[in-house]
């Protein structure tokens, strides 16, 4: 098929590409709209002029606008997705579907709330970085017994469903359940909901910035960017090593944080079944348990001095929450898909990097 984008006449959208596009530039927005009220608050204490932050201000507010056009763009394309009406183009370069109506009205809305005519009127209370899920439609879900999901899990779902392919692919690159990933992104979601990404700590100075964010969460299931789990997960080469700014900006996707958390509990599994007592590849509580409480070494020390024949017993809050919501985790993905083959995988070997990270 011709590509599309070589009518200049074309107006679409590349999919999942663009999906990843509003995800970044909404929090780009939010990021601009946190440092401007930080830095306005510390110039002010110091009785300085304050036009810097408000020149920032600035810059968000049109950060923001362009989001909205950006967001409402995404309904109307999900919308022709889940209603199959539409035009659909799959060519060598991706798959696009047509807007015949690119002229779309661009609200202003006051700096960090959405715009009320581009979300639904029962906004889902979601944590900041599945706040693109309020953008896509929601499918009135039921559970077996017929009764409704809360609107944050139909919200959550529908976001599952667009990012389905990635959280498979990953899920089979290490040999453990999907509904892993799916229970991890979900509770940080639905049950940590946190308003903005890491907030900017005011008064740490322009220099320190950087290295204080880079050690906070970020993307789907808060992954911490500098924590020691993440820096063994890349030095035992599940993942290659990368430097503070790269990781960060690769964790602030929506795939970057799908293929680290894949790559986490691939991990985690990996150390549990060397002695042969354990395997928790589809063990979505005790997988959960070790992403949201431990890192490698920790758990190979907790595994020595673990008595033989001792069961493993998940109770933090992460994994007691996937044990408690079986439905949420079935209506997003089977937990073994009867097309979910797992493939030998090899030791992992570690992977140099062009910007190591020190252990």
């Amino acid at each position: 098929m011709t590509d599309p984008t070589a009518n200049p006449a074309f107006s679409g959208i590349k999919l999942p590409t663009f999906d990843d596009l509003v995800s970044n530039h909404a929090r780009a927005a939010s990021a601009l709209e946190q440092l401007a009220h930080d830095l306005w608050a510390e110039l002010n204490k110091l009785g300085i002029d304050t036009s810097p932050a408000i020149r920032i201000r600035m810059l968000a507010q049109r950060a923001r606008s362009h989001m909205t056009d950006l967001q409402s763009r995404q309904r109307q394309v999900h919308a022709l997705r889940w209603e199959g009406t539409g035009a659909q183009y799959c060519t060598v370069s991706g798959t696009f579907w047509e807007l015949r109506d690119p002229s779309l009205p661009t609200p202003s809305p006051r700096p960090g709330e959405p715009p009320p005519d581009l979300v639904p009127p029962d906004l889902a209370h979601l944590s900041y970085e599945l706040q693109s899920a309020n953008l896509l439609p929601r499918r009135g879900r039921l559970r077996p017994d017929g009764t409704p999901f809360s609107r944050e899990e139909d919200a959550v779902l529908s976001w599952m469903e667009v990012h389905r392919e990635t959280i498979l692919q990953e899920a089979r690159r290490w040999n453990i359940s999907p509904q892993a990933i799916v229970a991890a992104i979900g509770w940080e979601a639905i049950e940590n909901p946190q308003p903005f990404r890491h907030p900017i700590p005011a008064g740490s100075g322009w220099g320190k910035i950087h290295q204080r964010l880079a050690r906070w969460a970020t993307g789907p299931g808060k992954v911490h960017t500098d924590f020691p789990l993440v820096k063994q997960i890349e030095k035992r080469g599940y993942l290659p090593r990368r430097s503070l700014g790269d990781r960060e900006s690769i964790l602030s996707t929506d795939k970057g944080s799908i293929k680290y958390i894949a790559a986490i509990m691939g991990g985690f599994a990996d150390v549990t079944e060397r002695d042969g007592r354990y395997n928790i590849r589809n063990d979505v509580p005790m997988l959960t348990q070790l992403y949201q409480g431990s890192d490698l070494v920790k758990w190979e020390g907790d595994l020595r001095r673990k008595p033989t024949g001792e069961p493993l017993r998940p109770g933090n809050e992460m994994a007691v929450w996937a044990q408690k919501h079986p439905e949420f985790l079935a209506a997003a993905l089977e937990k073994q898909p009867g097309s979910f083959t797992f493939p030998p995988q090899p030791s992992p070997q570690p992977t140099p990097g062009t910007s190591p990270t020190p252990p």
